[in-house]
């Protein structure tokens, strides 16, 4: 019996919530595997770069690939091939983690004043927003501090726009010592010496994110919560 082709107009839909993304990821995300070849999703992507609907790019030994923007928005975004690489790896792993959640693109968050890179909400009313973080942005640039801040001031108005109890996932390209001092840090500056029950953040770093075997990473204690320890997300996602 053979398998039922995967439509295309479904490689378009997952175009319009990846950042960059390779082969690998859309087979992933299709199929839950990459072991073999997949001949339908290497046919239909590169159907959709011949005719424009796709970008493709070389990028190390393969191409990588984003849907087709404005002229304007171009340069921008291979500045940031790295940065939405890792966005669409964390969203492949939630979402195969998952399958019964909506997946929700960045551009949609415009307005509440914080702007994940993706978010997937559940039929129970909950809602996964992810925050994905580079050295840089976590050692030097303030990253934290801002994005922190916006979401406590912002992250009911985002529950608002999409009638879900969300919960903030930091994925930090840095050494897991260094999400855990840095977790620290915030409960010793928070006015108890700890942060309250309703903390809606979580952080891991990125390496042991990569680490959990797809299909498991909601449910993988990784992530480090306000108490200190770490904990899985499926119970609050």
């Amino acid at each position: 019996m053979s398998r039922p082709t995967i439509p295309i107009d479904l490689y378009r839909d997952a175009l319009e919530v990846f950042h960059w993304a390779t082969k690998r990821h859309f087979q992933l995300w299709f199929t839950g595997t990459s072991h073999s070849r997949h001949r339908r999703t290497e046919s239909v992507l590169c159907r959709l770069a011949k005719n424009g609907e796709a970008r493709a790019v070389r990028y190390g030994s393969g191409l990588i690939y984003s849907l087709r923007r404005k002229k304007s928005e171009e340069f921008r975004g291979l500045e940031k091939v790295a940065h939405g690489l890792a966005c669409t790896e964390g969203l492949v792993r939630a979402y195969r983690s998952r399958l019964d959640g909506e997946v929700i693109a960045e551009k949609f968050f415009a307005g509440p004043g914080s702007v994940p890179e993706w978010g997937i909400r559940y039929p129970d009313g909950k809602m996964l927003l992810f925050e994905f973080g580079t050295k840089h942005n976590f050692y030097f640039s303030g990253m934290m501090r801002g994005k922190l801040s916006a979401y406590e001031a912002n992250l009911e108005k985002i529950e608002e726009k999409f009638q879900a109890k969300a919960v903030v996932l930091f994925v930090l390209d840095v050494p897991r010592s260094a999400v855990e001092r840095y977790v620290g840090l915030l409960r010793s500056a928070s006015p108890d010496g700890d942060r309250f029950p309703s903390d809606p953040f979580f952080f891991t770093d990125y390496k042991t994110f990569l680490e959990v075997p797809i299909g498991d990473q909601l449910k993988a204690p990784i992530y480090i919560w306000s108490d200190g320890e770490p904990h899985p997300l499926r119970s609050n996602a």
